[in-house]
């Protein structure tokens, strides 16, 4: 098998997400795939990717939900140490640099860039404001996804460093859109903190090449 070598390779789990980074794929060195949602298809989509290309380092970007109450949608996250529900760890690669192009961008665009702390990566999505409380209760992470776990994880096995980017789309005390009536305003809001969250992640990949030059 030929090894296609690059500098970076970004993946997310949504194409709605890996299209913030459109830009980043026509640049050389960079590669940007979605490798699905959920915990197995991340780890599996990108141990396939590790096979085809040889990156110096991986990024992990997309949408969270958040479990702390300071977080707002929009916001961007960087987390230093991805966790299970069940205890698991693995450490993130952090970059005061990186760090300090998320602020100037957050602040540049309203919102704030959260650095450190936990993200927890769970199976099935907290989609109410009390699992998200119990979540928070046993992971002490202040975001939640269901993959940079498992990216982490298969990066740490082939001996890449791996960073997380999220940016946040559902607070901690709303509800997943679901048919509830409760959930219905978090419904109607949805489609606008998608688009407002993917504009965020492309906004700071932008910067990127310029922290990798």
């Amino acid at each position: 098998m030929v090894l296609r070598l690059v500098t970076v390779l970004v993946v997310t789990a949504l194409r709605f997400e890996r299209a913030a980074f459109r830009h980043l794929a026509r640049r050389p060195g960079w590669v940007v795939r979605a490798t699905g949602v959920g915990p197995a298809r991340a780890g599996d989509g990108l141990m396939q990717l590790l096979d085809a290309v040889r990156p110096a380092l991986v990024v992990g970007a997309g949408v969270c939900g958040g479990l702390d109450a300071a977080l707002s949608s929009g916001d961007l996250v960087l987390p230093s140490e991805a966790v299970t529900p069940d205890g698991e760890r693995e450490p993130l690669a952090m970059d005061a640099a990186f760090a300090d192009i998320a602020r100037r961008i957050a602040g540049a665009h309203g919102v704030r860039a959260h650095i450190g702390g936990r993200m927890v990566s769970v199976e099935r999505i907290a989609s109410t404001p009390a699992d998200k409380r119990e979540l928070a209760r046993l992971s002490g992470a202040c975001a939640v996804d269901q993959e940079t776990f498992a990216w982490a994880r298969a990066s740490r096995a082939a001996g890449i460093p791996f960073f997380a980017v999220r940016a946040v789309l559902d607070e901690a005390q709303e509800p997943i859109a679901s048919w509830h009536p409760s959930a219905w305003p978090s419904a109607l809001r949805l489609p606008a903190r998608a688009l407002r969250a993917r504009r965020m992640l492309r906004e700071f990949g932008r910067e990127w090449p310029c922290w990798r030059s």
